[in-house]
């Protein structure tokens, strides 16, 4: 019986030295974690284990036994740092908890005892341990779990100050000197590629679709629209009547002038009989015959209103009037000089693209232009450029931009299905500049706030 039970104490100590010595052998820090939490159950029969670290005052898991990837979020893990939190102070005094005797109850379930076992690495004696190990069992905890838990802790803090240690030296590996030479290499690799490495200039802008050619037709004199004769969006012939004034204000005001014409040449005519016999009437003759010549520019006025009274297209093309609806100009007083509808026309489709200033740099030679309509946003369009604007115009966002037209190519398909005022985002591409100037340009338009 001696002889078993110093056999048995011999290969306890045999196991726990195997044990102690796999862990050098572990790959690094938390494989030597994972081992000593599930190697060591053949040995302390516990029914579950963890092993935590402490540095700093932080608390964190290393390693669960049965669990190959640690869970450090699960609701039972943020308990057990809870507990140690609480609990562990500078010693390494080996403490029991069960129901009733420290064991918070979100951790009990009516059997479970803890055994927590804080790891003092070698040489740091009588200073904070820097990991806790945890067993869990249930009922009670077997007897010789203590005195076989304080052995092997020693050798698991050696194995995992050693993996620790290991991995900063190879974290440090580079001298200082091979630190300096990467980082100048760096440092030149990122000026040489900001000064000789050359990127387009770009810029995005929307466009408009318009019409070669706008012929806008203007209210001649004031009066009131009686009526349109063509729709919205009609082709229309050069000459061809549009809209007319109300001829009937315009005819009495012709009759008017005639009448008043009439009337002074009976005057006229009365007083120049009268003038025979006395010489004052002549006086009198001659003021009449200038308000007769007054009267008969009045009636060439009128009839001059009469004859424009039909509003004409000034060209062929399609019909687009100014109030966007003909139906809202017809019984409209106009004024003389108001638009009342244009005609476009043109053998092709303009594009007008507004550049902010800020982005004129782009309007030299080799400016490439890409078109992708709102409505096929997935075709880019190459657009030839026609002119650009010589000088920014004030837009509708109370900014200045430089008018660039453009027109579509001849063998684009989708010309049929275009429409005047469609719109779209145009691509701009300009001349490859340096990266530095690119970048020194953007840094200084995001500072003047533009």
């Amino acid at each position: 019986m001696i002889n078993d039970d110093a056999a048995a104490k011999l290969r306890t100590m045999a196991l726990v030295l195997k044990l102690g010595h796999d862990l050098f052998g572990a790959a690094d820090f938390d494989d030597a974690a994972l081992r000593a939490v599930n190697d060591s159950r053949v040995l302390l029969n516990f029914r579950s284990a963890a092993l935590f670290t402490r540095f700093d005052g932080c608390m964190e898991l290393a390693a669960q036994s049965g669990i190959p990837e640690k869970n450090p979020r699960s609701q039972l893990v943020l308990e057990q740092k809870k507990l140690l939190s609480e609990i562990i102070s500078g010693g390494s005094d080996v403490m029991v908890l069960s129901a009733g005797k420290g064991l918070p109850e979100t951790l009990d379930n009516g059997e479970t005892v803890y055994f927590i076992m804080p790891l003092v690495p070698p040489g740091q004696e009588g200073k904070e341990s820097e990991y806790i190990w945890l067993l869990e069992y249930s009922g009670s905890i077997p007897p010789g779990v203590e005195h076989l838990a304080k052995l092997l802790g020693r050798s698991i803090a050696e194995a995992l100050t050693y993996h620790r240690l290991k991995g900063r030296k190879h974290s440090a590996g580079f001298s200082r000197r091979k630190k300096r030479i990467i980082r100048a290499v760096i440092l030149l690799a990122a000026v040489a590629a900001v000064m000789f490495i050359r990127v387009p200039e770009r810029a995005t802008a929307e466009f408009t679709l318009i019409p070669e050619k706008k012929s806008p037709a203007y209210a001649l004199f004031d009066g009131t629209i009686a009526g349109v004769m063509r729709q919205d969006g009609d082709m229309v012939a050069a000459g061809e009547t549009v809209a007319e004034y109300d001829k009937e204000l315009l005819e009495y005001r012709l009759e008017e002038a005639k009448m008043e014409l009439a009337e002074l040449d009976a005057q006229i005519a009365l007083e120049s009989r009268n003038s025979f016999t006395d010489s004052e009437k002549l006086g009198k003759v001659k003021l009449l015959e200038l308000r007769r010549e007054t009267a008969r520019v009045a009636v060439k006025e009128a009839q001059w209103f009469l004859d424009n009274a039909a509003v004409k297209a000034p060209a062929a093309g399609v019909l687009v009037y100014a109030l966007q609806a003909d139906k809202s100009l017809s019984g409209r007083a106009v004024r003389m000089g108001d638009e009342l509808f244009s005609v476009y026309g043109g053998e092709d489709i303009m594009l007008e693209i507004p550049v902010d200033e800020k982005d004129a740099s782009l309007l030299q030679d080799k400016l490439t232009v890409t078109a992708f309509l709102h409505t096929a946003p997935e075709r880019g369009i190459p657009v030839g450029i026609s002119r650009i604007s010589p000088y920014p115009e004030l837009t509708g966002q109370k900014s200045y931009a430089y008018k660039v037209y453009g027109k579509m190519p001849e063998n684009f398909s989708g010309n049929s299905d275009l429409r005047y005022g469609m719109r779209g985002t145009a691509r701009l591409e300009g001349k490859n500049v340096s990266l530095f100037y690119w970048l020194f340009k953007s840094a200084l338009l995001y500072f003047r706030g533009m």
